[in-house]
């Protein structure tokens, strides 16, 4: 079965005030090493947008797992502190259906 991939990273990336930045390809550098941010509970496109703002870490959604929900607007958790981005992510998520798993340079969103 063909997978199909929607780069919400990208897509919010490209409204926001960092566009001319996520178009340098030294933007992406997904570590995993923990970081001081501060996400606070807000629709889950906007939260990836600025989870990969402060991150550098691209998310994508695997359009297969999610294709009958609107996740853009599932709201997520707010998280604070300095965590890694593994942890800050599945923190956004743990109040929704959907999950992170980790992919070459970054994260994907599936419905657990």
């Amino acid at each position: 079965m063909k997978k199909i991939y929607l780069t919400v990273a990208l897509l919010a990336l490209a409204i926001s005030s960092n566009a001319a930045l996520a178009q340098e390809p030294s933007f992406y550098d997904c570590q995993n090493k923990r970081i001081r941010m501060s996400i606070p509970s807000m629709p889950l496109g906007e939260a990836v947008a600025r989870f990969t703002e402060l991150t550098h870490c691209p998310v994508s959604i695997d359009a297969d797992e999610v294709a009958n929900t609107d996740v853009h607007e599932i709201p997520t958790f707010a998280v604070k502190g300095k965590l890694t981005p593994r942890k800050a992510l599945a923190l956004m998520l743990s109040s929704s259906p959907l999950k992170a798993k980790e992919i070459k340079g970054g994260f994907s969103i599936y419905q657990n």
